[in-house]
C-alpha cells in the first residue's frame, strides 16, 4: 500500500503539472501580441522558471490528496477516493474557471487575478456588461469542455485501485514520510524565508513573469496578504517617526508664491473626471497624431500640468485621489470601506460651505467600487446615475454614452444657482467600448484599437460639450476641470508598472482664466491628490484639510508623484523612478538619472507609504 500511495501521489502531481502547464501555454498564447518579438527559447524558459511555484501549489493540492488516499488505506472504504474525485473536480473546475476569467482581466488592468479583482465580484452586473459577450459564452463553454476533459483525463490517468482490506502501518508510513516533503515543496525548500512570487520573475519582459506565476498560488497569496492589512501595516521599513520626518521634508514648501491664474475667486466649476484616459493618446501630450483635436484646442489655450500621475489603477481610488487628495493603497481601496473613508475629506464639501451648489453625474451604476455610498456620504445637493436618464437616452452596455451625459449636464445647469460646482464622470472609454459610432478612426493592430477609437469618440463629445457651453449664460465665468480617474495601455504597449502608463491629462481652461496664462504648461511632477490644493488655492480657501495635496501652481511645491501598484508602489521625481514590489521585497523597476540621489529616493517612497498605511490602518 506504500508503493500503491507514492504511485498515486506522483501520478497525480503529474497530471496537476501538466494542468498549470496547459492554461500557462494558453495565457501566453492569448497575449500573442505581446509576446511575438521575444524569442522562443526566452518564451519556453517559463515553464521551467513557474516549477518553483507550480511545485508549491501541487503540494497544496496533494496534502489533500495525501489525507483522504490515508483515510482511504487505513479503513478499506474507497468512499474517500470518491471523495477525492470530487475534491479534484471541484479544484478543476475552479480553477480552470480562474485561469479563463484571468485572460480577460489581464487583457484590460494587465495584472493576474488577485483579491482586489475578486473584491469586484460584489458588483457582478458591472463585470457582465464590462466582457465582451463573445468572451463570456465563449469562456463559460471552454470551461465546461476543459474539466469534461480534464475529468476524463483525471480518471483515466489517475484511477485509484478498489481496495478491499485495511491496513495500517504502511498508510501511516506513508502519511509521516510523504508530509515532510510536501511541506518542503509548499515553502519551497530549507531557506530561512518561505518562497515568494519573485521565485518565478527571471524577465524583462513582464508579460513572461506573469505567465510563470502560478494563478491559483498568487491569488491564495493575495487573500493572504490582503487580510494582513486588515490588523494591521504590513510596509513598515523605518521607525515611525523617523518615516513622519522623512514625508514632513518631502512636503516642505519653502514659502507660498501661488501663480492666481484666474480673474475670479468665486468661479463656478464643472469637474470632468475622464475615464480611463491616457496621457500618451494625446497629441498635444506626445500621443498620437489627430487622435485628440478637440482637446489639444483646449491645451491651447487652457492651463496644462503634463507631469501628472494617476495615484490608482481603479476608478474608486480615483474618486478617492481626486476628492479627498487621499493617495490609492495597494491591496485595497478607502472608499470601499465607509469605517475608513468617513474619516476623509472632500473639497465639493469646502465648496459647499462656500455657497456653491453642488452635483454630481455618471452615466453608469454608481454602485461599482461602493461609489455611490461614497458621494452620498459626501452631501452633494445633486447625485445622478443611470437609472435618472430617461428610459429612451440611448445607452451602452455600462450605461449612458458621453454626449448624451453631456446634453444632459447642459441641461441641469440652466437651472442651477450659482457658484455651482458640478462633477461628471464619462463612461464611453470603459471596455467594451461599445460607443455609438463604430467607424473604425484608427487602426493599430493592436489589441486597444477598440480603445483608442473610444477615445476618439470621448474626445469629439468634449468638443460638441464645450460648443454647447459656450452658448449658456453661465460659461464666462465657469471653470473647467478635465482630470482622469485612472490611465490605461495604448496602442504605444507601454507596461502598466512604468511612471510614463500612468501619465494622465490634468487641465484648467476657461474664461475665467487670465489671458496672459492661456497656453501655459506646467511640468511639475504631481498627481491627481494635488487637484484638491491647486484648485482650493486659486479660490482663496484653505487648504489644510488635505495634508497629502500640493498647490502645483505654487512656484516652491515640490515635485513628485506617488502611485499605488497592486502590492506596492511607484515614486516619481526629478531625480528619476522606481517601482517596488513588497510581495517581491525588490525595486524591479528603476531609472534615476543621477544615482547620487538613489538612496534618498528610495528612503523617500517607502516612508511615504509607510506613513499614508498607517493613516489609513489608524482610520
Amino acid at each position: 500500500m506504500f508503493k500503491k500511495g507514492v504511485g498515486y501521489l506522483l501520478r497525480d502531481a503529474i497530471f496537476w503539472y501538466l494542468y498549470f502547464a496547459l492554461f500557462r501555454a494558453i495565457f501566453l498564447i492569448y497575449n500573442y501580441a505581446k509576446i511575438k518579438e521575444i524569442s522562443f527559447s526566452e518564451i519556453f524558459s517559463t515553464f521551467y522558471h513557474a516549477l518553483y511555484l507550480d511545485t508549491s501549489m501541487v503540494c497544496y493540492i496533494l496534502s489533500i490528496t495525501l489525507l483522504l488516499t490515508t483515510i482511504a488505506f487505513i479503513t478499506g472504504n474507497n468512499i474517500f477516493f470518491t471523495l477525492n474525485k470530487w475534491y479534484v473536480g471541484t479544484l478543476i473546475s475552479l480553477l480552470t474557471l480562474i485561469y479563463i476569467a484571468e485572460l480577460e482581466i489581464h487583457k484590460e488592468w494587465g495584472i493576474k487575478i488577485n483579491a482586489k479583482a475578486l473584491s469586484y465580484l460584489q458588483q457582478p452586473d458591472e463585470i457582465l456588461n464590462t466582457v465582451r459577450p463573445v468572451f463570456l459564452f465563449a469562456g463559460l463553454a471552454i470551461v465546461a469542455v476543459v474539466v469534461f476533459i480534464f475529468m476524463k483525463a483525471y480518471n483515466r490517468f489517475c484511477k485509484k485501485e478498489i481496495i478491499s482490506k485495511k491496513s495500517f502501518l504502511q498508510p501511516v508510513l506513508l502519511l509521516v514520510s510523504t508530509v515532510p516533503v510536501l511541506f518542503i515543496g509548499i515553502r519551497g525548500g530549507f531557506q530561512q524565508i518561505p518562497i515568494q512570487v519573485s521565485e518565478a520573475y527571471f524577465s524583462k519582459h513582464n508579460i513572461l513573469n506573469l505567465a510563470s506565476v502560478n494563478t491559483g498560488w498568487n491569488l491564495i497569496n493575495s487573500v493572504i496578504e490582503n487580510n494582513k492589512v486588515l490588523s494591521g501595516n504590513p510596509f513598515i521599513f523605518y521607525p515611525m517617526e523617523q518615516a513622519k520626518n522623512t514625508v514632513e521634508q518631502i512636503h516642505k514648501t519653502d514659502k507660498d508664491s501661488t501663480l492666481m491664474i484666474l480673474n475670479t475667486t468665486r468661479p463656478n466649476i464643472v469637474l470632468v473626471i475622464l475615464e480611463s484616459w491616457s496621457a500618451t493618446m494625446i497629441e498635444g501630450m506626445g500621443g498620437f497624431k489627430g487622435m485628440s483635436p478637440h482637446f489639444d484646442k483646449l491645451i491651447q489655450t487652457g492651463v496644462v500640468f503634463d507631469s501628472i500621475y494617476a495615484s490608482g489603477n481603479l476608478s474608486d481610488q480615483g474618486m478617492a485621489a481626486i476628492f479627498a487628495a487621499f493617495p490609492a493603497q495597494p491591496y485595497t481601496s478607502i472608499i470601499t470601506q465607509p469605517a475608513k473613508y468617513i474619516h476623509l475629506p472632500a473639497f465639493n464639501l469646502q465648496l459647499k460651505d462656500a455657497g456653491y451648489f453642488t452635483s454630481y453625474m455618471f452615466g453608469g451604476q454608481l454602485s461599482y467600487g461602493n461609489i455611490k455610498a461614497y458621494m452620498y456620504y459626501n452631501n452633494f445637493d445633486r447625485i445622478q446615475e443611470e437609472i435618472d436618464f430617461a428610459p429612451h437616452i440611448p445607452r451602452a452596455k455600462l450605461g449612458v454614452h458621453d454626449e448624451y451625459i453631456y446634453q444632459r449636464l447642459i441641461e441641469d445647469l440652466k437651472n442651477d444657482k450659482t457658484p455651482f460646482f458640478a462633477g461628471v464622470f464619462t463612461i464611453s472609454t470603459h471596455s467594451p467600448y461599445d460607443i455609438p459610432d463604430r467607424t473604425k478612426y484608427f487602426v493599430f493592430n493592436s489589441y486597444e484599437d477598440d480603445y483608442a477609437n473610444a477615445f476618439y469618440y470621448a474626445d469629439k463629445c468634449i468638443g460638441k460639450f464645450i460648443d454647447e457651453a459656450q452658448k449658456q449664460k453661465w460659461f464666462d465665468n465657469t471653470l473647467f476641470v478635465f482630470i482622469a480617474d485612472h490611465s490605461h495601455g495604448t496602442p504605444k504597449g507601454i507596461d502598466r508598472n512604468y511612471a510614463e502608463y500612468r501619465r494622465i491629462p490634468f487641465l484648467l481652461w476657461g474664461n475665467v482664466i487670465k489671458d496672459e496664462y492661456k497656453g501655459l504648461r506646467i511640468k511639475k511632477i504631481g498627481s491627481q491628490i494635488d487637484l484638491a490644493a491647486t484648485l482650493l488655492k486659486q479660490l482663496n480657501m484653505d487648504a489644510k484639510k488635505f495634508p497629502w495635496s500640493k498647490n502645483l501652481l505654487n512656484y516652491y511645491c515640490p515635485q513628485f508623484a506617488y502611485y499605488e501598484n497592486t502590492d506596492g508602489f511607484g515614486w516619481i521625481r526629478p531625480d528619476g523612478y522606481y517601482v517596488y514590489s513588497h510581495e517581491r521585497k525588490d525595486i524591479f523597476i528603476e531609472k534615476f538619472y543621477n544615482p547620487t540621489y538613489k538612496d534618498s529616493l528610495i528612503k523617500e517612497g517607502k516612508s511615504y507609504l509607510q506613513i499614508l498605511f498607517q493613516q489609513y490602518t489608524d482610520f
